[in-house]
């Protein structure tokens, strides 16, 4: 029997699953249903970097890497906020919290003072309730600096 943390997991797949699918299926599609991530990227350096008071990242480029690999991608606005979007098949780590967001745009491109090796990288966060009509929407947990 499994341990009932990996049963309320697989609930909880399952049932996001089943949610996605549900409207595709009543379209007659394929999709299993689409995944937004939305957010704020800071030119800052530290650990849950706090985008509230941190000055906003214009023009880096935003990836959604799940198991390693990159699935989507988006770059910020003038204002720092990006939107991913992409098909639930392609993303099913991130409900199992196999992705990252990840931004290797070097942040001296927003602020010279700030190194140039390094990226920012955030899991995700988001409930089951974000889920509507097929779409499951997520947001950063928040940003850290990595050194590399």
């Amino acid at each position: 029997m499994a341990p009932p943390k990996a049963a309320a997991l697989l609930l909880a797949v399952a049932v996001a699953a089943a949610a996605c699918a549900a409207p595709a299926a009543a379209q007659g599609g394929a999709r299993a249903g689409k995944l937004v991530v939305t957010g704020v990227v800071p030119c800052n350096t530290g650990t849950m970097i706090d985008v509230a008071t941190s000055p906003a990242f214009p023009d880096a480029n935003v990836e959604l890497r799940c198991g390693g690999s990159v699935v989507a991608g988006a770059r910020t606005s003038s204002n720092g906020s990006f939107a991913i979007q992409t098909d639930m098949t392609g993303a099913l780590a991130a409900l199992l919290g196999g992705c990252d967001l990840v931004v290797d745009t070097p942040l001296a491109k927003c602020n010279a003072t700030l190194p140039a090796a390094g990226a920012l990288v955030s899991g995700l966060q988001g409930s089951l309730a974000g889920m509507l009509g097929g779409v499951f929407r997520l947001a950063p947990a928040g940003f850290s600096f990595r050194l590399r």
